[in-house]
């Protein structure tokens, strides 16, 4: 059977530094993964390659079995969610109209249509009553919830998230968490790159664990958090679980 996102040797140079060096997974439907590694090591380049933001030196990237290219690029773009660590939101459009633009210019939804859309998205993430807010009049989970609303409000096929909540503090981590666990629980296809263990004890059905441009493991969470086959898994494992004691982590 198909893998719904199929990724075969991906490489990256930027330069003189080859920051992937030859990456490959796959994603079943429903399936949410959690790539986790030291910074430098190549897993937000690994999302930006896959949905060709940053286009791969070297490597496929398949949807539904169909290879992303240059030619039909856009189409397949708009079956690949992304939500990015900044939110990257229109700061002078209202939450609703960040939501409904996506599918009124790119997929030619009707303005009614494209407004009861995003309002069921906006519910979905919590934030029907912030409709008429302007991002600078929201929190940063506020804003990232958002984010998360344009994205599903495409109706993609597989959602990215680069590090997701690495730009929020604690308190605001955990709202947005609740968010993504609960589209991990309906069926949503994630790749998430993503430090909270919180998220990835209790929602994903593997972790992935990148460093220096390479996958050196993946596996179910139980056994790699409680059992990683390689050192320098365990090593990483353990400072990041040490981080996350100290209450910075925000596993809300």
């Amino acid at each position: 059977m198909t893998s719904l996102l199929e990724v075969r040797d991906l490489h990256k140079r930027y330069g003189e530094t080859e920051v992937l060096k030859g990456v490959s997974l796959a994603l079943e439907r429903g399936q949410s993964k959690v790539v986790m590694g030291p910074s430098g090591t190549g897993k937000s380049t690994l999302l930006r390659c896959i949905n060709h933001l940053n286009p791969p030196d070297a490597g496929t990237v398949l949807l539904d079995g169909e290879e992303l290219t240059a030619r039909n690029l856009n189409a397949m773009r708009q079956q690949i969610g992304f939500v990015f660590q900044d939110f990257n939101l229109f700061t002078h459009l209202r939450a609703l109209d960040n939501v409904r633009i996506g599918p009124m210019k790119i997929l030619g939804t009707d303005r009614k249509a494209a407004t009861e859309l995003a309002m069921t998205e906006l519910d979905r993430v919590g934030l029907a009553d912030k409709a008429d807010s302007y991002p600078a009049e929201l929190s940063g989970g506020q804003q990232q919830r958002v984010s998360i609303a344009r994205a599903l409000a495409m109706q993609p096929k597989v959602i990215l998230f680069d590090e997701p909540t690495s730009a929020l503090d604690p308190e605001l981590t955990g709202e947005v968490v609740s968010v993504m666990k609960q589209l991990a629980a309906d069926g949503m296809t994630m790749l998430v790159v993503s430090h909270e263990l919180g998220f990835a004890r209790s929602a994903a059905d593997e972790i992935v664990f990148m460093d220096g441009g390479h996958i050196v493991e993946q596996g179910p969470p139980d056994r790699l958090f409680t059992a990683p086959e390689h050192e320098r898994t365990r090593s990483f494992l353990q400072v990041i679980a040490a981080h996350d004691h100290q209450g910075d982590g925000g596993t809300a």
